[in-house]
């Protein structure tokens, strides 16, 4: 039984995302993994192509982002993802960034909690996934059968007191 999903996006961290702290930004965290999302729409067949055809797309309703452990400039991540739930119109999706270091090792880096929601844009509502959509997120839902729920999710923000 494996304990994490697969990877579905690497990256290195740029000069850019940098903030006076000299490490990354929290703002370029969410812009790895809305890129990772990116590539699971495609791999779900609703990428950028399919949504310009058919006007059917995903949305972001909601985020919960934990910032684990700082990265730093040129080094690479990995986001992992795995589905927790889902319906004919949403994905409880879970990712996890893992930053490398020089000798091979990683370590958690942060979190992602979410929700997101499949949209007809011509209506902008909410619509049910196409049946090969469907299809995919079963057979995703099947792949990830023996990876425990992750213990991060359904966290709530608050200052915890003694």
């Amino acid at each position: 039984m494996s304990d994490k999903a697969a990877v579905i996006y690497s990256t290195t961290i740029k000069p850019e995302w940098l903030d006076y702290n000299n490490h990354m930004n929290v703002a370029y965290y969410v812009l790895i993994f809305d890129h990772a999302g990116e590539q699971l729409a495609e791999d779900l067949g609703l990428g950028e192509e399919v949504t310009r055809q058919t006007d059917i797309s995903w949305m972001v309703l909601e985020n919960h982002i934990t910032y684990d452990n700082e990265v730093v400039l040129d080094q690479p991540v990995d986001v992992r993802m795995q589905l927790v739930d889902y319906d004919r119109k949403r994905l409880h999706l879970y990712f996890e960034m893992y930053a490398k270091n020089e000798d091979g090792t990683e370590y958690l880096a942060s979190t992602l909690e979410q929700m997101a929601m499949c949209v007809d844009l011509k209506a902008r509502k909410s619509a049910e996934f196409p049946e090969a959509v469907i299809a995919n997120i079963q057979r995703l839902e099947a792949e990830q059968a023996d990876i425990g729920k992750p213990e991060n999710i359904g966290r709530k923000i608050g200052i915890r007191r003694k």
